[in-house]
């Protein structure tokens, strides 16, 4: 009976070491790259990274951990995108077009200028169950191995440079304008007469400082947190894109956790998109005033002017994107945009 009792006693020591063991690897850690300001106060994405870190965390009981490394602690957008495919980090907050130029070439379809009217239309459309969005989020997983956790609109991007102000195409001639490693953003500038000078984002500042380029585009947020306004002197109103960002996941690290641990995460992360719209919002809101206020000359197109631009690039990046993309998926993008547009315009007409 002693010997019973024993080999009992045994066996539930041993299971409860065992069980220890096994609840201490069900603990997980995210480490989260971005290459924007730290100050939660001051940009959209530290201020949605901080509310991810804090939700998740608290959702999970504290089995994921959420490290924040900002300002490209751990490497630049593209290396980092190319970090989370091979699971070195876990996830990343990018530019969408970066993933398009790197992997999965059909996300450039964000990037047609002059697509959206409101922020709200863009918000609907790229929530990733939209059936549009989510088919895309799909046969991403499928080709890359990575998971678009979100795509966030972050602000419709404006012209500076420190030659000339920039009232028509006309006025962009000669001018070398730096864009990101991203081809629809490099035909756009082609198609309004500017050279397209790929750069680094970390590495913009200096660029311009030492007038490596002559101008740049970027939403007000980033012009501000970034400082261009110390280096550029013009400012022209042509929100030509509604710059998207993206936080991409390995998929064989989420599909690693656990289903209550996959819930915390996406019910913290849909919290982190509220504070990154409502915040996106109001910097974008804000920042006209902001950068006249810090001494930047601001041109805003006459409709005549605009209509200008638009028929410079719309159909020149439109032709490119067709023949890359094929003419159905641009088609299908496009009856996708004017779907939402409906529905927004169907809530209004019912409130009347």
């Amino acid at each position: 009976m002693k010997k019973i009792l024993f080999v009992i006693l045994s066996i539930l020591i041993i299971s409860s070491a065992f069980v220890g063991v096994v609840t201490a690897q069900e603990e997980y850690l995210m480490k989260y790259s971005h290459v924007d300001v730290a100050d939660p106060f001051a940009g959209a994405t530290a201020a949605y990274c901080s509310t991810l870190k804090a939700e998740v965390e608290r959702l999970s009981g504290g089995r994921i951990k959420v490290e924040i490394y900002p300002n490209g602690q751990l490497a630049d957008q593209r290396s980092s995108c190319e970090q989370v495919r091979k699971g070195t980090i876990e996830a990343v907050n990018i530019s969408s077009g970066v993933l398009a130029s790197l992997y999965f070439e059909k996300l450039g379809i964000v990037d047609m200028p002059f697509t959206f009217s409101s922020r709200e239309v863009a918000v609907r459309l790229f929530d990733i169950n939209n059936p549009f969005t989510r088919k895309l989020v799909e046969e991403c997983v499928e080709k890359t191995g990575i998971r678009i956790f979100n795509l966030l609109p972050f602000g419709f991007r404006q012209l500076t440079n420190d030659v000339r102000p920039i009232r028509t195409p006309d006025d962009m001639k000669g001018l070398k304008l730096r864009t990101m490693e991203i081809v629809p953003h490099m035909k756009l500038m082609e198609s309004l007469g500017a050279t397209p000078t790929p750069i680094p984002f970390l590495e913009l500042y200096t660029s311009l400082q030492t007038k490596v380029v002559d101008g740049q585009e970027n939403p007000f947020s980033n012009i501000i947190a970034q400082k261009f306004y110390q280096v550029q002197k013009y400012c022209t109103l042509t929100g030509h894109l509604l710059g998207v960002g993206a936080t991409l996941i390995n998929e064989e690290w989420f599909q690693s956790l656990p289903d209550d641990l996959k819930l915390a995460l996406v019910e913290g992360e849909r919290v982190a998109q509220a504070t990154y719209n409502g915040y996106g919002a109001l910097l974008g809101s804000t920042g006209l005033e902001k950068i006249k206020s810090l001494g930047m000359e601001v041109y805003a197109p006459t409709p005549e002017e605009m209509a200008m631009f638009k028929e410079k690039a719309v159909p020149y990046v439109k032709k490119w994107m067709e023949e890359e993309l094929g003419e159905d998926f641009v088609a299908e993008y496009l009856a996708a945009v004017k779907a939402v547009e409906n529905e927004i315009k169907a809530e209004m007409e019912s409130l009347k």
